[in-house]
This record gives C-alpha cells, sequence and structure tokens, in this order.
C-alpha cells in the first residue's frame, strides 16, 4: 500500500510538471498512470481532462472532468469544468443542467451571487429550463425585484403551456399578477392561455437578457445611463434633443460677445501709431465696421456681415474673436477655403483652440479631407480631455491620441476614420456634451484604476456607450467576486467592438483575478502584440509586462519584452527584464543560456554611475555562474572585468588570488593582491591593508607571500616584535609540511630583525641545514649553547 501511494504521488507530481511544461502526452500518461495507483482520487482525472481538453479530445476531457467530479463529490471547480466542456461540444442542456447544480451548491453555501450567476447562466442554456427559472423567480420576488420577478413567472407560463400544462401556467400567471395587478402583459398571457393559444408570447416580449435589467435595477450598480437619466431628471442637464453644434457653440457666442465689447473700448497707443503711419484704419473707423458686420449678422444679412467684418480686418482688426466669427460665417456659405484661413488665425489664440481646432474638422470633412479633418478633430478632443485627467497622465495620454491618429490614419481605407468622426460629432451636438464628457471620465477613470491610462477617444472608438457600459459593469460585478457575470459583461463589450482592447484587457484583468492564470496571460500576450502591430509601444510593454507578473518563468515573452524595450530606449527597464530572464532560465536550469543573457544584457549598459551599478551586478552574476561551474578562467576574466570597475572591493580581490591558486598562477595572484594594497594606499585606505592581510594570513597561514607581505608591513610600521612572530609561525608550519628550504629561509628572516633569542634561531638554522645537507652557514662557526 505504501509503495502505491509512493508511485501515485511521483506520477502526479510528474504529470504537473509536463502539464506546465505542455508536454500534454507525458502529462497524460503519468496521470493515467496515478489513477491505476488511486483509482478513487480525483486529481489524476482533474490532469487528464486539463490534458485532453488542451489537445481538442474534448469527449474525452468532459469524460474525465466528470470522474473529477464524481470522486471529488461535487467539487464546484471540477462540475465548472463539466459545463465549459459540456457547452463546447454543443451538449447545452446538459451543460445547463450542470450550472443547475453549481448554483445549489452555491446556494447551500451561502454564496447567493455566484449561485445566481449559474442560474442565469443555465437559463439562457436552456430557455425551458424550470428549475433555474423557478429559483430566480423565487429569488427575485424576495428581493423586491418585481419587473425581474414578473418576467421570470411569465416565462415558467409559456413554458408549461407548451408542455400543455394550463393549471401550472396559470398558477405562474397568477403568482406574477400578485407582484404586479396592473401589468398588461400578464393579462394578455392570462387570456391568451385560457383561450388555449399555443404560444402566449415571443421569446423578445418575455425572455430578456436577465443579467443586465437586475444589475440595471440594482440600487448597487448605477449604469452610466441611469446615472445620466438621473442627473437629467433631476434638472440638472437639459433635453439632449437640443442641437449644440459642440464645441463650437460657446466659442461662437464669445465671439459675438467680446466683438460687441470691444466698439466701446478706448484705442490704445499701438492703434494709434499704426493710423499714423498708414498702416491701416483708425479704430473708430474698424469699430464702425465691426458694428455694421454685428447689425447685419442679426439680421441674417450674411452677405454684408461678411463684407464689413473683412473691411475691419483690412483695416487692422485682429482679434482671434473676428476671425472666428467670420470662419463661422464663411462655413455656413460653402466658403470652405477662407473658413479654413480664418480658423487657422483664430486657433493661435488659446481661448479658442478647441473650437477652432473643431472647426477645421468638420471643414475638412465638407471638403473629404479624412486625414486633415481627423487630425484636428482630435487635437479638439486631446485638449478637453487633457482637462479632465491629472497632470501625471498628461504624456501618456497625449501619447495614445497619438497612436489613435495613426490607426485611423493608417492605410487607404477611410471607412475607420469616417466612423469615427461621425460618432465624434454626434457625441458634441448635443446641449450635454460636456457633463457627458465628466461622466465618461468617471467611468474611463473607473476602469482603468490598475495604472492605465484611457482616453475619451476610446469611447468613440468603441462605436457605442453600450461597451463602456458593459465594462462599468463587469469591473463592479469583478470588485464584488461575482467573475461569471464580470467575464459575461466583457464579453458583451468585445462582441460589441471587437478591436476596443480595453475590452480585452478587462477580460484578462478578470481571468487574472478569478485565478485563470494561463489564460489571462495568453490574452495579455495577445494584446501586446497587438499593441506593437498598431505602433503603441507603451501599451505592449505594460501588456507584456502584466502576463509576466502572472508567468515569471515566460521565457520567450520576456525576450520580446527585452527587444521592445531596447528598441524605445528604456535600457535600465530592459536591463531589469534581461536580469529577470537570466534568473528564469537559471531557475529551469538552462545555466548556459542563463550566462549567455547576462553577457547580451552587458552590451547594453549605459554609461556613467548608473551604467557601472548594472556593470557590477551582471558581472557579479556571471562570476557566480562560472564558479558554481569551476570554471576558473572564465571566472578570472569575470573577476578582472570587475576589478577594473572596482578596483577597491576586498573580495573581489581576494577572489582573484583563490582563482589565480586554483590555476595554478600564485604568482599572478600575488601580483593582483598588490595592485590592490596599492590601490588602498593611494586612496588613503591604508589602514585597511593590516586587516586584509591578516584575515588572509588566518585562512592561509602556510602562504610565504602573504606572510613575507605582512612581514614587511609590520616591519614599516616598527612593530618587529609581530613580524618575527609570524615567521616563527610560519617557520613551524614549513617544517611540519617537510619544506625545509622553505623554514630555513623563514628563519633567516627572522635573523634579520635581530631577535632578543638569536641564537637559539641560528643553533635551528645550523641544525636544518645539516640535516638537509646544505652546506654550511654564519652558522656553523657559532658556539652551540
Amino acid at each position: 500500500m505504501a509503495g502505491s501511494q509512493a508511485r501515485y504521488e511521483i506520477a502526479i507530481r510528474r504529470g504537473h510538471s509536463y502539464s506546465w511544461d505542455q508536454l500534454w502526452s507525458d502529462a497524460i500518461r503519468e496521470f493515467e498512470q496515478a489513477s491505476q495507483e488511486a483509482p478513487s482520487e480525483p486529481s489524476p482525472y482533474a490532469g487528464l481532462g486539463m490534458a485532453y481538453f488542451e489537445i481538442g479530445e474534448l469527449e474525452k476531457s468532459l469524460e474525465n472532468y466528470k470522474l473529477a467530479a464524481r470522486f471529488s463529490k461535487g467539487d464546484m471547480i471540477y462540475l465548472k469544468h463539466v459545463a465549459d466542456v459540456q457547452e463546447r461540444l454543443g451538449q447545452v442542456r446538459d451543460a445547463a443542467q450542470t450550472y443547475m447544480a453549481i448554483g445549489e451548491i452555491q446556494l447551500h453555501r451561502k454564496r447567493l451571487d455566484e449561485a445566481v450567476g449559474n442560474w442565469l447562466r443555465a437559463a439562457r442554456l436552456d430557455p425551458n429550463l424550470i428549475g433555474a427559472r423557478r429559483r430566480l423567480a423565487s429569488l427575485y420576488q424576495r428581493q423586491g425585484l418585481t419587473r425581474n420577478a414578473v418576467r421570470e413567472y411569465l416565462a415558467l407560463a409559456r413554458i408549461y403551456n407548451s408542455q400543455i400544462q394550463k393549471e401550472s401556467a396559470l398558477q405562474m400567471c397568477q403568482a406574477a399578477l400578485e407582484l404586479d395587478p396592473r401589468n398588461p402583459d400578464i393579462l394578455t398571457a392570462i387570456e391568451l392561455i385560457e383561450q388555449g393559444a399555443a404560444d402566449i408570447a415571443t421569446e423578445d416580449e418575455i425572455f430578456v437578457s436577465l443579467e443586465t435589467l437586475a444589475a440595471f435595477e440594482s440600487e448597487e450598480i448605477p449604469p452610466f445611463a441611469t446615472a445620466y437619466e438621473a442627473e437629467k431628471a433631476g434638472g440638472q442637464i437639459q433635453d439632449d434633443s437640443v442641437v449644440s453644434g459642440g464645441p463650437m457653440q460657446h466659442a461662437r457666442r464669445l465671439a459675438l460677445e467680446q466683438l460687441a465689447q470691444g466698439v466701446f473700448e478706448f484705442e490704445d497707443e499701438e492703434d494709434a501709431l499704426m493710423a499714423t503711419t498708414g498702416i491701416g484704419t483708425n479704430k473708430v473707423e474698424r469699430d464702425a465696421y465691426i458694428s455694421e458686420g454685428l447689425d447685419y449678422q442679426t439680421r441674417d444679412r450674411f452677405a454684408e456681415a461678411i463684407a464689413s467684418f473683412e473691411q475691419a480686418i483690412r483695416g487692422g482688426e485682429n482679434s482671434a474673436a473676428v476671425h472666428f466669427n467670420l470662419g463661422v460665417l464663411y462655413q455656413d456659405q460653402v466658403r470652405l477655403d477662407d473658413a479654413i484661413a480664418q480658423f487657422n488665425q483664430a486657433n493661435e489664440e488659446q481661448e479658442y483652440r478647441v473650437a477652432s481646432n473643431y472647426a477645421l474638422g468638420e471643414t475638412y470633412r465638407e471638403l473629404e479631407a479624412v486625414s486633415e479633418a481627423v487630425e484636428h478633430y482630435l487635437v479638439a478632443l486631446t485638449i478637453i480631455d487633457l482637462n479632465t485627467v491629472r497632470p501625471e497622465q498628461s504624456d501618456r495620454l497625449i501619447e495614445l491620441y497619438d497612436h489613435l491618429a495613426n490607426d485611423l490614419l493608417t492605410g487607404e481605407d477611410t471607412a475607420k476614420a469616417s466612423e469615427f468622426m461621425a460618432a465624434l460629432v454626434e457625441f458634441f451636438e448635443h446641449k450635454d456634451w460636456e457633463f457627458k464628457i465628466r461622466a465618461a471620465r468617471e467611468r474611463l477613470d473607473a476602469l482603468s484604476a490598475d495604472g492605465q491610462t484611457m482616453i475619451l477617444g476610446d469611447i468613440l472608438m468603441a462605436g457605442s456607450t453600450q461597451v463602456l457600459e458593459s465594462l462599468y459593469l463587469s469591473e463592479l460585478y469583478g470588485k464584488r467576486g461575482n467573475y461569471h457575470s464580470a467575464i459575461e459583461e466583457a464579453y458583451r463589450a468585445i462582441q460589441l467592438s471587437p478591436y476596443y482592447l480595453p475590452g480585452h484587457i478587462q477580460l484578462a484583468e478578470l481571468l487574472a483575478r478569478w485565478e485563470r492564470a494561463d489564460i489571462a496571460v495568453a490574452k495579455f500576450i495577445a494584446i501586446g502584440d497587438t499593441y506593437r502591430v498598431r505602433g503603441d509601444e507603451n501599451g505592449s510593454i505594460n501588456a507584456y509586462e502584466r502576463a509576466l507578473e502572472l508567468s515569471p518563468l515566460d521565457i520567450k515573452t520576456r525576450a520580446r519584452l527585452i527587444e521592445l524595450l531596447i528598441q524605445s530606449d528604456r535600457l535600465e527597464r530592459a536591463l531589469e527584464h534581461y536580469l529577470a530572464l537570466g534568473d528564469a532560465q537559471y531557475n529551469l536550469a538552462q545555466v548556459d543560456e542563463a550566462r549567455k543573457t547576462y553577457m547580451e544584457a552587458l552590451k547594453i549598459v549605459p554609461s556613467g554611475e548608473l551604467g557601472t551599478e548594472w556593470r557590477l551586478r551582471l558581472l557579479r552574476v556571471i562570476a557566480d555562474i562560472d564558479m558554481q561551474r569551476l570554471d576558473w578562467k572564465r571566472a578570472i576574466a569575470a573577476y578582472s572585468e570587475l576589478s577594473k570597475s572596482d578596483p577597491g572591493d576586498v573580495m573581489i580581490a581576494r577572489s582573484m588570488i583563490d582563482l589565480y591558486q586554483k590555476v595554478g598562477r600564485p604568482d599572478a595572484g600575488m601580483r593582483h593582491l598588490d595592485r590592490h594594497l596599492v590601490f588602498l594606499v593611494r586612496n588613503g585606505r591604508g589602514g585597511e591593508i593590516t586587516g586584509i592581510l591578516g584575515e588572509m594570513i588566518e585562512q592561509q597561514p602556510a602562504d610565504a607571500e602573504l606572510v613575507d607581505r605582512m612581514v614587511r608591513l609590520h616591519m614599516h610600521q616598527g612593530q618587529n616584535a609581530q613580524a618575527i612572530g609570524l615567521l616563527d609561525q610560519l617557520g613551524e608550519l614549513q617544517l611540519e609540511a617537510g619544506d625545509t628550504e622553505g623554514a630555513i629561509a623563514s628563519i633567516e628572516k627572522i635573523l634579520t630583525l635581530q631577535p632578543e633569542d638569536e641564537l637559539k634561531y641560528l643553533q635551528l638554522v645550523y641544525s636544518l641545514r645539516q640535516e638537509n645537507g646544505t652546506g654550511t652557514s654564519e652558522a656553523d662557526h657559532l658556539p652551540v649553547a
């Protein structure tokens, strides 16, 4: 039994490992082995279900997910997989029954929102599923959602009537009538049932999108349209049937006011100088033309008005007000080229910039100059949008509008640009457009709470405010943990506008929160690829980085991101991801690839202090890899580069000495040590040398070269006793190691320091020479004590 359990554990671990690597055939083999060792465990069948799903064998996937659900005694995770595969196989009624069962389990666990979401899905898959509709009707009735409850009771009445259960159908109608006694739909349904009609109502009349109705009637989730209607009913905005002409209306009124006021202002010095030098007329004459023009304009005598304003301009009038007003008159008279010239003049004044660009957009649109029209419309929209966001969002917002312009104007097909312009004009036609701007910004900010900036142009590109509505509802459902409804709303937004990327981002974020990491990662990568094709580097980078947050070991995506960061000259960010990529490769035992990655990163290290920090960081990692692999020569090269970048680092110097000893080049190690010590002295760090040499000698007390340098340091500092002690210790170690010649040399160095017990050292040298047969020295002629 114990052996069987051990084999099961090994097979399960291998199966999960192969699944992680997407080696599905190997995963299937291991999970089948695990199921044979423990036939009543759900995990092997769940693994088989996932593996068969990934290779497209949905029938086998369903069979195994059902086994996992059975042996787990109804674990909801496995039941959801069962329902999902059933739905994909077209077994909609079976899927509906499974969702119904999941809802019952969630109800038992008092997770009402999730239960409702599954019943709704069951009812949508099988409109005649009585159990789901009864649950929904009862729930809506208890919550006081009368309209929803009535629709469910009527749907039940239709089902029973179609099954020739007249009494049951009438009971459902009666239940609905108790909730809403005057509802004409209920009364009509009762009459039809009593008359024996086969079908009491169409699907469109009775069965509508219940999730949307529930959301719209719930006080917790006020939709965009509901908020708009509430403020409209409260008198905060006026009827949107009144057309205003968008941003031009205010500017037109302002121009007329400024022209009228200017007539009563006194002549300034510049005006007087112009008149006396013959450049233009005096202010009195110009004011006369302006007054005349305003009079003609109020009486709809536009040709005379235009002539008067032209005369004023020739006389030296150059205000933005007169240019804008004349541009509008030209536009009304279809003198479009003249209108463009005047609007361009007015555009130089900040006060008229929005209206002038909008007017230029309209004028170029009439001329069918699509590129110019889109350009000016977007300038107007960008200025408006900049006034709705925080200062730190401005740069990204401008960048997004640049990408929007490129997207609209790329290629010869102008259909997308035309649709955008039509949507923009329709948006600004209403008198309450400024309120709609504020309301839309609130929704956009709610959707971009993760730091992603969104623009008002998104609404127009989406093609419908319903898209923004669905995304807003999706976000609110997600915050409440009702992921089924949240994802459905996100899908609804995508169906309405398939190429609108914020909808796809919302779906990916929901999948991530719902712990569907693999699907979310794939979605974020697809979003990043799309942004890249559209030329939006920031959008692409953000999407790839979000994918890597969920899947840090995704080497392919990390490499793609690094390439993009280098192209956009974001070197520090690229270096961070190079380091992360190398770490991922290292953790996956791809050590050679990791080293190559770090070496590639070195090539883009910038100059300056920041570059030095990165260079040191990368070289240390490379050196560590070489040390772990016992590749001493490569390690020496890495540490040599480190030493050049940071010659004062003690650990680098010590590592170099150790490495040179390992490759049989101790002399090179000592030369490196000497250079390091000289650097310390020259840079005012000579006091560290004693400690450095002392620590090294503690680890290698028999190293004569190290001792020699310490001895010289002691002698330089007048510390002969300490020097003698070191040499004495070295000599003893040399004797123990059988190095008689080395011991003799150490003792002779002691003698040069004139030790107190000099005779003892002389006798020891004599004795060692006799034993070693190396001849005589000065000690041979000294008396022996």
